[in-house]
């Protein structure tokens, strides 16, 4: 198998459809597998994926949990029925624009089999309820087209839909990793100790915002708190190789999550991001 498509849903009865679409649009001339794991929505989302299913038996796998596993346990579980050469992230609230995305990438990957991963240009749509734009991701393009580890512990340029990777047989996650409230930085940041990440310019994906998307249920504190722990966890796990830059992009979230909810929460909350801050601009 040639790739596969590695697709997460939970409660997205109103998007799935034309993530699929855009999906099974894609023309190649390699053999691909379309991995759905469907966490036990409340909504109609899983009869959508199962309707998917049954319309295209050879393409589709249906991964239907028989109770909530949340993102994470449904995301590795995912991941590791894929059995591709390489994998394609798209979760079931974003969907592709260019019919050519997934041929695009495999043949730069192939051609270049230093490299890790391949992710592009995209359109970030917002659709919270309090304000709707939509703009290019990098409108003016990025300052090179060749990424390593110190990038991708700067600020996020990595939509999650744009990103495909190599799916090495001996890649293995580390327990840490387990523990992370989310895993797309985490485990691009492994991923980039294999090789770097090829940007292409192209806009082939739209990466949504809206009211129930994990960029809204973490925020403030508890955002920190996450990006704390998965850069302090990296850092051990590297013997401590990027620690200054794994210091700057702690700072950078501490300033960029801090806000009036912060000043308005419990003492120990407060002290322990001041203490956070304080310990890494020493």
């Amino acid at each position: 198998m040639k790739i596969s498509i590695c697709i997460i849903t939970y409660n997205h009865q109103q998007y799935i459809a034309q993530t699929l679409d855009a999906v099974l649009q894609q023309q190649y001339n390699f053999d691909a597998e379309i991995i759905i794991g469907e966490d036990l929505s409340t909504d109609d989302t899983r009869k959508i994926c199962a309707d998917y299913a049954a319309k295209h038996p050879e393409k589709i796998k249906l991964l239907p949990a028989e109770k909530n596993l949340g993102m994470m346990h449904n995301f590795l579980r995912t991941y590791k029925a894929c059995s591709g050469k390489y994998i394609a992230f798209c979760e079931g609230d974003d969907y592709w624009t260019d019919p050519f995305k997934l041929q695009k990438q495999v043949d730069f990957l192939e051609a270049n089999p230093g490299y890790s991963a391949c992710f592009h240009n995209a359109i970030i749509k917002n659709e919270r309820k309090d304000e709707q734009w939509e703009w290019i991701m990098h409108e003016k393009g990025l300052p090179k087209d060749s990424f390593d580890t110190i990038d991708v512990l700067g600020p996020w340029f990595i939509a999650s839909p744009s990103f495909m990777f190599v799916n090495y047989p001996d890649f293995v996650l580390p327990d840490w990793y387990f523990n992370c409230s989310y895993g797309d930085l985490p485990f691009m940041l492994l991923l980039s100790l294999r090789g770097n990440f090829k940007y292409l310019d192209d806009v082939m994906a739209v990466y949504r915002l809206h009211d129930t998307g994990m960029t809204t249920v973490h925020k403030a504190y508890d955002k920190i708190m996450v990006m704390v722990y998965i850069y302090a966890s990296f850092d051990i796990y590297t013997k401590y190789k990027y620690h200054e830059a794994i210091r700057k992009a702690v700072i950078y979230e501490v300033d960029r999550h801090s806000s009036p909810q912060i000043a308005a929460a419990p003492k120990q909350k407060q002290s322990l991001i001041a203490s956070v801050k304080k310990y890494l601009t020493r």
